[in-house]
């Protein structure tokens, strides 16, 4: 009886060992895909900052005006609201929402 109880136990034993072995391989290779996916993360957000900066940058009305004087003889024009707008309304509403906007920065 007692070397049945003992061979069950090291039969359990040796099995959990083994389940764990393989849990464990298993999270460290999620662990790795998680590193590379944090670092590739990392990358793309650094990309996306310099390119938000270069935008903001090169469409600034004054670097935009320099380059319009540089490359051509016309002279810049600014255009009205009403040009950029198709109504007073969508104007109106707009600048509802930057008010709006802009006080709730303020709080």
């Amino acid at each position: 009886m007692i070397n049945k109880k003992s061979l069950i136990t090291i039969l359990i034993f040796s099995i959990l060992l083994f389940i764990t072995s393989i849990i464990k391989n298993e999270t460290r290779k999620i662990e790795k895909n998680i590193s590379k996916l944090n670092s590739k993360i990392k990358i793309l957000e650094k990309n996306l900052y310099e390119t938000q900066l270069d935008y903001f940058y090169l469409s600034s009305p004054k670097i935009l005006s320099e380059k319009i004087n540089f490359f051509s003889n016309e002279k810049y024009k600014h255009m009205n609201y009403s040009n950029i707008y198709i109504s007073l309304e969508s104007f109106i509403s707009n600048q509802n929402k930057l008010t709006k906007k802009n006080n709730e920065k303020k709080r």
